[in-house]
């Protein structure tokens, strides 16, 4: 049978090791330290957060209701263009009993118009907010937008037909019509 001595419990006490008691205080001291630091970094993100949403909404919300007012005039605007180009064709070629003869004419001269006002018009506004566009997204993400962009036009390249226009199309020929006779 072995007898402990008192000098064996006095060697436990001057031990160096913390008890599990001492390491719970240090754990929830700990924690409690970090929860509110993340606290502190969560209500201070939040706060940034707030402020650049208001700071954008009022920036945006004018910006967006201009935008939306020019639009519909515009819409208005077209609309009514679009009517009164269809009503002249449509009384054109009223004495046309065939309505299947003036709604053909009707719908070619639809097609010229609309893309005599495409070509004119719409095409070279796209080309240079398309140019905008790529400069502001160039400046603002680099070679992140410059790596997706050699990605999407490989993509492209990839599925979409190759769109080739031979001089002739980019300079749209002018026909003549003259009246003739026939000679026999």
């Amino acid at each position: 049978m072995t007898y402990t001595n008192p000098s064996d419990f006095s060697n436990a006490s001057t031990d160096q090791t913390p008890s599990t008691v001492e390491k719970m205080k240090t754990l929830q001291k700990e924690s409690t330290q970090r929860s509110q630091r993340l606290m502190k970094i969560f209500r201070t993100a939040f706060t940034e957060t707030v402020a650049e949403f208001k700071a954008g909404r009022e920036v945006i919300s004018p910006l967006a209701k201009e935008v939306t007012a020019e639009t519909v005039a515009g819409v208005k605007e077209k609309s009514q263009q679009a009517k009164k180009t269809i009503n002249q064709a449509w009384q054109q070629d009223s004495e046309s009993e065939d309505r299947t003869e003036r709604l053909i004419r009707l719908v070619r001269v639809l097609a010229k118009t609309t893309t005599k006002t495409a070509q004119e018009k719409l095409f070279p506004q796209v080309k240079t907010q398309a140019s905008k566009l790529d400069d502001v997204l160039s400046n603002r993400y680099g070679d992140r937008y410059a790596t997706l962009k050699d990605r999407f036009d490989s993509l492209r390249s990839r599925y979409a037909p190759e769109q080739t226009t031979p001089e002739s199309a980019a300079h749209p020929s002018v026909a003549i019509e003259v009246e003739s006779e026939v000679i026999r």
